[in-house]
């Protein structure tokens, strides 16, 4: 009889562990599953907004060099076009963007004149773009040199 007594409160003790080690183990799952879940829509927003960002630059280029006998890059980066009520900064908006996906917008698109050499000018293109909401937002931008 004896030997009964002593063992009685080991099963108790053992069941105790177990389960804060089940519970500690679950714990961390959960937070790693998380983790991934959210690396994981950081990288489709964000490939998202590079694309719609590199799309913007693409129609820009076209509209600047719709064939090989006229320049319209110092006409366009100079003009109104590109501004917040221009024809192409709406045409992107519209089509491009708010086509593609509704949680992303068009931050930026602007065109800079960064100086001549050897008689030509250049400029910097510039589209930046942004996908998601809260923590998940995400924002990208290219850049793409021209010469008129």
């Amino acid at each position: 009889m004896s030997r009964k007594s002593k063992q009685s409160g080991s099963m108790l003790i053992i069941v105790i562990f177990v389960i804060l080690v089940m519970g500690y183990l679950a714990t961390s799952l959960n937070l790693t599953s998380w983790s991934s879940r959210d690396s994981t829509t950081r990288g489709v927003l964000g490939t998202q907004a590079w694309l719609l960002s590199h799309s913007a630059n693409e129609y820009v280029l076209t509209e600047m060099y719709p064939d090989e006998n006229t320049d319209n890059v110092g006409l366009i980066c100079t003009g109104s076009r590109l501004d917040a009520s221009g024809d192409i900064r709406g045409f992107i908006e519209q089509t491009l963007i708010t086509s593609a996906t509704a949680s992303c917008a068009l931050q930026e698109l602007e065109c800079e004149d960064r100086g001549e050499l050897d008689d030509r000018t250049f400029y910097i293109l510039q589209s930046t773009v942004s996908c998601g909401t809260g923590i998940h937002e995400v924002q990208r931008s290219q850049q793409v040199w021209l010469r008129d």
